[in-house]
């Protein structure tokens, strides 16, 4: 029997502890935090909080891609179902779409029991699960991304062409047969662009023509030191002339 979200989160923040009486009356995901009130066995209110880090874009747009890539994957989310298997492809990308335990979270809680984790702490995970197998887009909502925007994307990335902006290459040549191009490797068609031939890309460039300098410049330099950069430097003569003149 394949796991569900309520077990991967068992297995990473705990079960219940069975605290005397605590409930949740109030559940509330947004991104970053799970937001909860927790009702204990006499009565009183307590205000709970799971705060995570929440995914960068980048992150989630290598995690659409790689479900967008897979069938399974691409064909039940466009169907609005989120499977418990997603979290095995966050975890091979280096992500957490499930904490990995209390030490990836920041939770807080209004008791006033400060010795370790409180029954109050217990029961929201254990809630959080819950909501997680009535609806697992809540844990991709605390990670940072909304369910619309991750269903929009992985269809997006599953339609037929797409794949790197214009003007990137793949990230791999095409592989031919050893009897085509005598044994060569061949790149087909990865260049978005004006096709370039291999002769006219290993050739040269022609060399600049050298530079036209006035006939009168430089001329107190020419002689020290001859050549074309020298040739550019302004007339000095002129220059201790003009001097001359003002004094």
């Amino acid at each position: 029997m394949s796991a569900t979200w309520s077990d991967l989160l068992a297995g990473a923040l705990g079960t219940a502890d069975g605290g005397p009486g605590a409930s949740v009356d109030r559940l509330t995901v947004r991104p970053g935090e799970v937001l909860a009130r927790v009702r204990d066995a006499r009565g009183r209110v307590h205000e709970v909080s799971l705060i995570r880090t929440v995914l960068p874009d980048a992150a989630w747009e290598r995690a659409c891609a790689a479900l967008a890539s897979q069938p399974v994957f691409r064909a039940r989310i466009s169907a609005g179902e989120l499977p418990a298997a997603t979290a095995r492809v966050f975890e091979v990308l280096g992500l957490d779409l499930v904490p990995r335990g209390w030490s990836d979270l920041v939770a807080t809680c209004s008791c006033d029991r400060w010795e370790g984790r409180c029954a109050h702490l217990s029961a929201t995970a254990a809630a959080l699960g819950e909501e997680a197998d009535r609806d697992p887009f809540a844990l991709a909502r605390w990670s940072g991304r909304e369910r619309r925007a991750l269903v929009d994307r992985v269809a997006a990335l599953s339609a037929p062409g797409a794949g790197p902006p214009a003007g990137r290459e793949e990230a791999f040549p095409a592989k031919t047969g050893p009897e085509a191009n005598d044994g060569e490797w061949v790149r087909e068609n990865v260049q978005v662009g004006t096709a370039v031939s291999a002769a006219a890309f290993w050739s040269a460039p022609a060399p600049p023509s050298p530079p036209c300098f006035p006939e009168t410049a430089g001329a107190r330099v020419r002689a020290a030191a001859p050549g074309a950069v020298t040739d550019g430097l302004p007339v000095f003569s002129r220059v201790s002339d003009a001097f001359e003149e003002t004094e």
